[in-house]
C-alpha cells in the first residue's frame, strides 16, 4: 500500500513532558529495549537512524513515543505498518495496537544539533575534522532516537553506527566488533547496555585521540580531538591519577564496586556545561583541558568535576531519581562526595575551603533571589527541570547534606548509602525512600529535619552580640533573622570562635553551641577572655550567612593577615562580601579592605576568589562616579603584585586581575605596552587567553592598532577559540554599524553555531559604551519574549545572561522588567523565571550602589 513520510520543520509549540504524562506512562510501559542504528556519513548535515522498541504495554488507550526530528520515513508495530501520527516531538500509537509485548520500528532522518544539546556536530577550524556528540540531559535523548524519554522507564540499549573509518566511536558500552563496509567507512556494533535512563544514554564519533590504562579489570580512556592532542597528552596523567583515586574511595564507601563495563571520559567541543555523566561514557568541557597555564585551584575545579561525574556512576545513573523533582538527590550528592573525596582521597586536601568559597558562595546567592525555592523542589514538567539546574540544587543540597553527615554521624550515613544501593541499584528511588534508608542505617527520625532544610526556601543570618566587662566575656548571644517572605529558622549547630592576639597573632577559641529559634544565650562561652573578634560560623558547620558584629569589623578590616586559619579567614571574606550585597557595608570600604589585604594574603585561592568578587564590584556594585578610579587603583595594585609574585600561581592570577581591572582607555593602553614588552612586569608573558582578552578591550576602546592586533592573535590562535574571540571582537566594536550587524545575526541565523553567536553576545554589551548601546536597551525588551518562544534553552538562556541591560543600573531598565514579568502573567516559565532573577539583581544592585553614595 502507498506510504507517505512524515515530514515536520521545527514544532510551534513546546516540547515539552509533564510530571503526570510520564507518571502515567511509567505505569503502562515495562521492560524497554532498544536496538538503534544510526548511519553518520562525513561532511553532512543530517543523518538516518532505525531504532527498534521493545516493551510491555498495559493498560488501554494509545500511547506516545517522543521523538523530535525532521523525518519519520517507517513506522512498524509488531511487523504491521502504519502511518505515523506525529507533531514532530510526539509519535502517538492508536489504542487499538497498544498492548502486551510490543515491537515498535522507526526509521527516519534527522538534523545534527548546532546548539551543544542533543546530537551536536563540529567541524575544528583548524584541520577541518569532523565530532558529534551526545548531551541529552534532562529531556534531549528524542532528538537522537525515538524514545520514552523519562527517567523512571529505564531501558539497555544496543547501537549500531555506521561512520567515516577515520573516526573513532564511544558509547555507553565496549565494542564487540568493527566492521569494514564497501563504501569505505565502518560499522561499530556496540555490546548490549545495563539498565539505565535514556537521558544517559551517549554516543560519540570523530577523529579523536585516545589515551587507554586499565585498573582492576576496568578499562579507563580518554579522548579529546586531535588539535587538542597535546593537552591530552600533558594531562592524561593527572586526569587518570584523580579517576583512580575516586574509583577505589567509591568501591570502599559504597561497598559497592564500579558497576559498569568500562569507563571513558571524553572532552568534546562547544560543550554548554561543565560535564555530563552518561553512563560509561562522561563528556566534558574542553575548558579543562588547559590551552594556557592552569593555577593550582584550576587543577582542583577539575579534580571535582571529575570527581563528581564519576560519583554519579553510582548515585544518579545506577540508581536514580524517579522524576525531575528529585534531581538534587543526584546533584547534592555528586557534589559533597566530590569534596569529600578530595579531601581524603587526593592530594587537595583544601577542598572545603574552596567548598566555601565556590560551592557556598553560589548557594548563597541563589537562595537569595525571588526564584528561591526549596532543595527538594517541584518541576512539573520538564520545562521546570531545566530551570533547577542551579545553586540550591548543587551547592545548597550539598551544604546540608554536610551538616546531616555531622547530625546522624559519618558511620550511620556510610550505611545509609550502602543500604540505598543495595535496595535501589538498577530502579528508581524518591527522596523518602532515601531517608527512609538513612533513617533505618542511623537509627536517628529524619522528617523534622526533612522539612526545615530540604522542603522551605531561603536562608538565615547569624550573628553575634557579645559584652565585656574587665578583659572578660560577660554576654554571649547569638541571634538568628530569616527573610520576611520565607521567616522560617531553622536548627544550627556550630562552633563560635572566639579570637584574642597572642604576640601580634589571632588565637581562635571555639566554642560548641546550637540555636533553633531567634536567639541563644551561650553561657559556655562566659568568663572566657575578652575577644577581638568573634565568628559564628567557625568551621564552616552551618549553611547560614554570618553578619560581623561592629568589632569584629573593626578587626578585620586591619587584622586579616594576623590570622593564621585559612579557612577562617576565607569564612570572613565571605561574610564581608554579603555584608555588601545586604548594605551593611559599603562596597567603596570592601574594595578598600581587599587593596589593604590583599597584597600580604599568602593563599592563592583566597587571592583569587577575593580578586573575582572585586571585578563583580565593579562591574556591578561601585557607584559610576567612583567606578573608574577604583577600576586602576585596583589595576595599579594587580601590576604591583604581578611584578612581585614569585609562584606560577601568583603571577598567573595578579595578571588576570590587572586584564579584567583595566576600565579605561589608558590602562588598557598600558596592557599592550606590557604584552609587547614584558620586562615592566618581571617577564611575564600573557598567555593567549590573556592576549585574546587584551586585543578584545582594545578593540572595544577604539585604540589604535587594535584590528591589527586581533589579526596577529588570530594567526598565533588558529583554533575554535580565536575563532569565537574575533566574533566578540566584531561585535565589541564602537561603532554604529558593527553593532547593527551584531544585532541582526544574533536575533537572526547567527554565526553558524549557537556558541559563535554566544561570543557575539559576549562582546556586544560595554558599560563605557553606554550612549552607543542606549537603543538596545530598549529592543532587548522588544526580541526577548520571542527568543524564548522559538530558541533552543541554551541560546535563550545565553540571551538573558548576556543581553539583560543590567549593566546600566537603571531603574527605567527595573521598571521595563517588572513590567514585561506582569504581561507573562505565569506563560513562558523560564523567561519568567531567568527575567525575575535578573530584575532581582538588578534591583540589588541599585540598593547597594546608592548604600555606597551615601
Amino acid at each position: 500500500m502507498p506510504h507517505t513520510t512524515a515530514t515536520f520543520d521545527p514544532p510551534t509549540a513546546r516540547d515539552v513532558l509533564t510530571q503526570a504524562e510520564a507518571a502515567a506512562r511509567a505505569e503502562r510501559v515495562a521492560e524497554a529495549e532498544y536496538e538503534v542504528t544510526l548511519d553518520l556519513a562525513g561532511g553532512q548535515p543530517t543523518y538516518r537512524g532505525e531504532v527498534t522498541i521493545s516493551f510491555a504495554a498495559r493498560g488501554e488507550g494509545p500511547l506516545f513515543i517522543d521523538f523530535r526530528g525532521r523525518e519519520i520515513e517507517l513506522l512498524e508495530v509488531n511487523g504491521t505498518r502504519l502511518e505515523p501520527d506525529w507533531n514532530g516531538f510526539r509519535l502517538a500509537l492508536p489504542a487499538g495496537v497498544v498492548g502486551g509485548q510490543m515491537d515498535v520500528r522507526i526509521g527516519y532522518v534527522n538534523d545534527y544539533d548546532t546548539s551543544g544539546d542533543g546530537f551536536h556536530r563540529f567541524v575544528d577550524p583548524e584541520d577541518g575534522a569532523e565530532y558529534v556528540y551526545t548531551n541529552f540531559e534532562p529531556y534531549e535523548a528524542h532528538r537522537l532516537f525515538p524514545c520514552f524519554d523519562q527517567p523512571d522507564i529505564k531501558g539497555r540499549y544496543t547501537f549500531h553506527v555506521s561512520a567515516p573509518a577515520s573516526w573513532a566511536v564511544v558509547a555507553n558500552s565496549p565494542v564487540e566488533s568493527i566492521d569494514a563496509l564497501a563504501d569505505g567507512r565502518r560499522r561499530h556494533r556496540f555490546t548490549r547496555t545495563e539498565l539505565f535512563s535514556t537521558y544517559l544514554v551517549a554516543l560519540i564519533g570523530g577523529e579523536y585521540v585516545a589515551r587507554t590504562v586499565e585498573h582492576g579489570g576496568l578499562s579507563l580512556g580518554l579522548y579529546a580531538r586531535r588539535s587538542m592532542e597535546r593537552q591530552l597528552e600533558q594531562h592524561a596523567a593527572e586526569i587518570f591519577e584523580i579517576t583512580i583515586q575516586g574509583l577505589d574511595y567509591y568501591a570502599a564507601l559504597f561497598d559497592q564496586p564500579y558497576p559498569f563495563a568500562k569507563y571513558d571520559q571524553i572532552f568534546v567541543p562547544e560543550y554548554n556545561s561543565g560535564a555530563m555523566e552518561n553512563v560509561g561514557a562522561v563528556t566534558y568541557n574542553e575548558a579543562y583541558l588547559f590551552r594556557d597555564p592552569p593555577t593550582d585551584k584550576q587543577r582542583l575545579d577539575r579534580a571535582e568535576v571529575l570527581l563528581h561525574e564519576l560519583a554519579h556512576m553510582w548515585f544518579g545513573d545506577l540508581a536514580t531519581m524517579r522524576w525531575w523533582d528529585d534531581l538534587w538527590l543526584n546533584e547534592s550528592f555528586a557534589t559533597y562526595i566530590s569534596y569529600l573525596t578530595m579531601v581524603e582521597a587526593t592530594r587537595f586536601t583544601n577542598a572545603w575551603k574552596v567548598f566555601n568559597s565556590d560551592i557556598k558562595r553560589w548557594a548563597y546567592q541563589q537562595d537569595q533571589l525571588v526564584t528561591t525555592h526549596p532543595i527538594a523542589g517541584a518541576a512539573a514538567d520538564t520545562e521546570e527541570a531545566f530551570l533547577i539546574f542551579d545553586g540550591i540544587t548543587y551547592g545548597k543540597g550539598a551544604a546540608v547534606l554536610k551538616q546531616l553527615v555531622q547530625a546522624v554521624g559519618r558511620d550511620g550515613f556510610r550505611e545509609g548509602m550502602r543500604l540505598y544501593f543495595r535496595r535501589y541499584a538498577w530502579k528508581n528511588a524518591t527522596l523518602a525512600q532515601f531517608l527512609a534508608c538513612l533513617e533505618e542505617a542511623s537509627g536517628q527520625p529524619l522528617g523534622e529535619w526533612a522539612r526545615l532544610w530540604l522542603e522551605t526556601a531561603s536562608l538565615n543570618t547569624l550573628a553575634a552580640e557579645w559584652r565585656a566587662e574587665d578583659g572578660r566575656l560577660a554576654a554571649l548571644t547569638l541571634r538568628q533573622t530569616a527573610p520576611e517572605q520565607y521567616p522560617t529558622l531553622r536548627p544550627h549547630s556550630l562552633e563560635i570562635g572566639l579570637g584574642r592576639e597572642e604576640g601580634g597573632r589571632l588565637r581562635m577559641e571555639a566554642v560548641a553551641a546550637r540555636i533553633d529559634g531567634p536567639a541563644a544565650q551561650i553561657d559556655q562561652a562566659i568568663g572566657r577572655p575578652a575577644p577581638r573578634l568573634v565568628f559564628p560560623n567557625h568551621a564552616d558547620h552551618a549553611y547560614a550567612k554570618v553578619a560581623l558584629d561592629g568589632a569584629s569589623l573593626d578587626y578585620v578590616r586591619e587584622g586579616l593577615d594576623r590570622i593564621d586559619d585559612e579557612l577562617l579567614r576565607q569564612l570572613l571574606w565571605m561574610s564581608l562580601w554579603e555584608m555588601v550585597r545586604d548594605c551593611q557595608l559599603s562596597s567603596l570600604d570592601f574594595a578598600a579592605i581587599a587593596r589593604r589585604q590583599l597584597p600580604g594574603e599568602s593563599d592563592f585561592d583566597i587571592v583569587d576568589s577575593v580578586l573575582q568578587r572585586l571585578a563583580i564590584a565593579q562591574g556591578r556594585y561601585l557607584p559610576d562616579a567612583s567606578r573608574l578610579a577604583e577600576a586602576h587603583a585596583t589595576f595599579e595594585l594587580a601590576l604591583d603584585n604581578l611584578r612581585g609574585a614569585t609562584s606560577d600561581d601568583g603571577r598567573i592570577i595578579w595578571a588576570r586581575a590587572a586584564i579584567a581591572a583595566a576600565a579605561s582607555a589608558g590602562d588598557v593602553a598600558r596592557l599592550v605596552e606590557l604584552r609587547e614588552q614584558p620586562a615592566d612586569i618581571g617577564g611575564f608573558a600573557f598567555d593567549q587567553e590573556m592576549r585574546w582578552e587584551i586585543a578584545i578591550k582594545a578593540v572595544a576602546h577604539g585604540l589604535p592598532g587594535a584590528g591589527e592586533q586581533l589579526e596577529v592573535e588570530a594567526g598565533r590562535d588558529p583554533s575554535d577559540r580565536g575563532r569565537r574571540a574575533m566574533i566578540r571582537a566584531a561585535a565589541a566594536v564602537p561603532a554604529a554599524d558593527a553593532k547593527a550587524e551584531a544585532w541582526r545575526l544574533i536575533h537572526g541565523d547567527g554565526y553558524g553555531s549557537f556558541h559563535l553567536t554566544r561570543a557575539a553576545m559576549q562582546g556586544f554589551f560595554w558599560i563605557h559604551q553606554a550612549d552607543l548601546l542606549a537603543p538596545y536597551a530598549g529592543r532587548f525588551f522588544d526580541e526577548v519574549r520571542g527568543v524564548f518562544e522559538k530558541r533552543d534553552h541554551p541560546f535563550a538562556r545565553s540571551y538573558m545572561l548576556t543581553m539583560f541591560p543590567g549593566y546600566r543600573s537603571e531603574r527605567r531598565v527595573l521598571d521595563r522588567s517588572h513590567e514585561l514579568l506582569a504581561s507573562l502573567n505565569g506563560s513562558l516559565p523560564t523567561l519568567s523565571r531567568q527575567l525575575a532573577e535578573s530584575a532581582d539583581e538588578l534591583a540589588r544592585q541599585i540598593r547597594v550602589r546608592e548604600f555606597a553614595e551615601r
